[in-house]
């Protein structure tokens, strides 16, 4: 059985290892701490797309090779 306890300041959830594949709990665990990240972030959405783009552009110029043909 899941359990869910609060304080003023926290939330302890206890979950049974039988209930939950640790892949999927790893998962969830990862999404909160993404969420918590994101909160405390002063990143505007314009700069975000900014800096998405410069990471797929970076990415793309060391992997490109792998798939496109080589010119002639």
């Amino acid at each position: 059985m899941i359990t869910v306890e609060t304080t003023d300041a926290t939330v302890h959830v206890t979950i049974p290892k039988s209930e939950v594949s640790a892949d999927r709990l790893n998962w969830f665990v990862n999404s909160l701490r993404l969420e918590a990240i994101v909160r405390k972030s002063h990143l505007t959405e314009d700069e975000a797309s900014h800096l998405a783009d410069e990471i797929k552009a970076g990415w793309w110029a060391a992997n490109e090779h792998r798939f496109t043909k080589p010119e002639k």
